[in-house]
């Protein structure tokens, strides 16, 4: 699984301030809960293949996304 030391330093790939919590098998971005898959150990942190929070239907919806759009 992801150790403690390596968790600390991921973040989401989408707003890079943003800390990733472990939650089973997946990490979710603590400011959007846009939810990263973890295969065979390592997290796939592809926005694209990512599942997005309830409510969203595309990445251009959340909130990190609307802040970046002038």
């Amino acid at each position: 699984m992801i150790s403690a030391d390596f968790l600390e330093i991921l973040r989401c790939p989408l707003d890079p301030r943003q800390r990733l919590t472990l939650e089973g098998d997946r990490l979710i971005c603590q400011r959007c809960a846009v939810v990263y898959k973890i295969k065979d150990g390592l997290p796939v942190l592809v926005a694209d293949e990512a599942e997005l929070p309830p409510g969203c239907t595309n990445l251009d919806q959340l909130p990190c996304q609307q802040e970046k759009k002038p």
